[in-house]
């Protein structure tokens, strides 16, 4: 039987109500006996399924979760649980809420830094200043940056079993994989809408920014920053937008020419497996767009000079127009496209190489045949 494609993306949409390990196990199964059930005509799931289904989900993770102190010990000291948690563990690593995690966890540094810790001395919430902003950005972003490395390393430390520990079905070694690679139309679609969010701040800034900064007096021990009105824009910033605008134009047509050229005389890759971009990689898109934005309004409103923002517009402005080619081609182009081989392409203008396995998980049945 076939299932309509709009009532699986109803059925994985709520199923995601279940672990992650769960749903790797059981989501086809499940898929197929709910289309069964709801008829060759149902393009989505019953609101009684649904309810069923968050219930019977969340109950799952509570059931299969640690308990309390495990969480704690794991959370902070970074110690293992339990063997008949490391599923749980196994979700933590590699599930899609890491990234939320994350960016909860420098919230609430910061929290604990600007209001809870001024509040214990008697003191007001601090403002966070130009220096504590980048320092949290730079934070949120070098957490999101640690990738496969980080997570063997912590597969090692927490999934591996010990020696002498009983092999399971659940039990988890490291063995050879198929290498991941992020889809082309997926990765440039996600990249157009941050770079183009990017560039229009940027765009505003430049405009918008005062022609020149200083510092007069106010009074005994004072300091105020005055900036001065801008009659028009500067030629020397004229000149560079514009030659971002086509040189970026002739960079779009090059990448076009070339990316037709060599995307149908790709090597056959055997050893890989299309992706699409995770949570974990929009959260970087994310956190970068938000600190174009950030920095884009601090000088646009004229607390510093306009530096950043010029290099941002001119730098987007340049990859734009090729990465909007590079998302027509993937569009439009063979499924087994990968951003990868976009990015080569490209870059160097040679076909991509091919990929070869890699270190990661498995189940130890499999691993030890």
């Amino acid at each position: 039987m076939t299932v309509d494609p709009r009532f699986e993306r109803s059925v994985h949409r709520w199923l995601r109500a279940y672990p992650r390990r769960w749903r790797r196990e059981r989501a086809a199964e499940v898929t197929a006996l709910l289309a069964d059930l709801a008829g060759p005509d149902a393009t989505r799931l019953s609101a009684g399924t649904v309810v069923g289904l968050v219930r019977a989900g969340w109950a799952t993770r509570l059931r299969t979760r640690p308990p309390l102190r495990h969480v704690l010990a794991y959370r902070l000291i970074d110690r293992r649980v339990p063997a008949p948690y490391r599923g749980w563990v196994s979700d933590d690593i590699e599930g899609e809420g890491s990234p939320l995690r994350v960016l909860l966890n420098v919230a609430v540094v910061v929290a604990v830094v600007s209001v809870l810790l001024p509040l214990a001395i008697g003191d007001r919430p601090h403002t966070l200043s130009g220096g504590s902003l980048s320092a949290v950005f730079a934070m949120s972003l070098g957490f999101l940056l640690r990738g496969s490395r980080v997570r063997r390393a912590r597969g090692r430390k927490h999934l591996v079993p010990e020696a002498g520990e009983e092999l399971t079905s659940e039990t988890l070694l490291f063995g050879w994989v198929l290498r991941d690679r992020l889809t082309a139309r997926g990765t440039t679609g996600l990249l157009i809408v941050g770079l183009a969010t990017a560039a229009l701040a940027a765009l505003a800034a430049c405009l918008a920014a005062p022609t020149a900064l200083g510092a007069a007096s106010c009074g005994h021990s004072c300091v105020a920053t005055v900036s001065a009105g801008r009659d028009g824009v500067p030629v020397p910033l004229t000149v560079a937008l514009v030659s971002a605008v086509a040189l970026g134009g002739l960079a779009g047509l090059h990448a076009r020419a070339t990316l037709r050229r060599l995307v149908p005389l790709r090597p056959v890759q055997h050893s890989r497996r299309l992706v699409a971009p995770t949570p974990r990689h929009r959260a970087i898109v994310l956190v970068l767009t938000a600190g174009a934005v950030g920095i884009a309004w601090i000088e646009g409103t004229g607390r510093v000079d306009l530096f950043f923002s010029v290099a941002v517009a001119v730098a987007v402005l340049l990859a734009l127009p090729a990465l909007v080619v590079a998302w027509r081609v993937a569009r439009t182009g063979p499924d087994d496209l990968a951003f990868v081989d976009v990015w080569s392409i490209v870059s160097t203008g040679r076909l991509p190489r091919v990929d070869a396995v890699e270190e990661g998980l498995v189940p130890a049945l499999l691993a030890t045949d």
